[in-house]
C-alpha cells in the first residue's frame, strides 16, 4: 500500500559518502532519476531545476511535491546529517503533519543508534485554531468543504514551517 505526503526541504551531510548513499537510495527507491531530478510517479521533470544536489555543500534538497512512500523512509535519509529539516504533511487516509531534523548522532563516522532525528508532529486541528482557520469535522460537513478546509490548513502549515531552500536548486514553485 502507497502512503501519500507532502514533502520539502534539505539535508546536509558531513562527507560525501553520506551524501552517495542517501542519493543511492532515493535512487534505487525511483524517487530521483541519475541526474538527481525528483521523480513522482515514475516521472521525471516536474520540477525546472536541473538538479537536486549541491556536490560542494554536501546539500541534498527536496523540492515541494506529492512523493509516494518517502516520507517511509525519511529518517534514514538523515544518516551522515550536520543539518537539516524535512517537513511533512498527509491527507492520505489522515490529518498529520510533522517536521523532522537530525540529532548529533546522525553526523557520527558511523552512525549505529536508532535515534538520529528528531520528529516534531504537529496538531494540525490546534494549528488551525492558533491560526484562525477554525475546525471543520468530516461527519458535519461534504466531502469538497473537508477536502478544502484541510488544504487551507496544510496550505498554512507549510507557510510557517517550509524552510528556505538555495533558489539553485528550486523551481520557482518550490514556496
Amino acid at each position: 500500500m502507497s502512503f501519500y505526503a507532502t514533502v520539502v526541504g534539505y539535508i546536509q551531510y558531513r562527507s560525501q559518502t553520506f551524501l552517495d548513499a542517501a542519493l543511492d537510495k532515493l535512487r534505487h527507491g525511483g524517487w530521483l532519476d541519475t541526474e538527481n531530478r525528483w521523480r513522482t510517479d515514475g516521472r521525471s521533470g516536474g520540477h525546472s531545476h536541473l538538479s537536486s544536489v549541491d556536490a560542494e555543500n554536501l546539500l541534498l534538497v527536496v523540492p515541494s511535491d506529492l512523493y509516494r512512500n518517502l516520507a517511509r523512509i525519511s529518517t534514514s535519509l538523515f544518516v551522515g546529517a550536520t543539518d537539516g529539516v524535512l517537513v511533512i504533511s498527509s491527507v492520505d487516509g489522515c490529518f498529520d503533519a510533522w517536521v523532522e531534523r537530525p540529532l548529533p548522532a546522525a553526523a557520527a563516522p558511523d552512525p549505529t543508534t536508532d535515534a538520529i532525528t528528531s520528529i516534531e508532529a504537529v496538531d494540525l486541528e490546534a494549528f488551525a485554531r492558533k491560526y484562525d482557520l477554525g475546525v471543520t469535522r468530516f461527519e458535519a460537513s461534504t466531502p469538497g468543504e473537508y477536502a478544502a478546509w484541510q488544504n487551507q490548513v496544510l496550505r498554512a502549515f507549510h507557510r510557517e514551517f517550509n524552510p528556505e531552500l538555495p533558489p539553485n536548486l528550486t523551481g520557482p514553485d518550490s514556496e
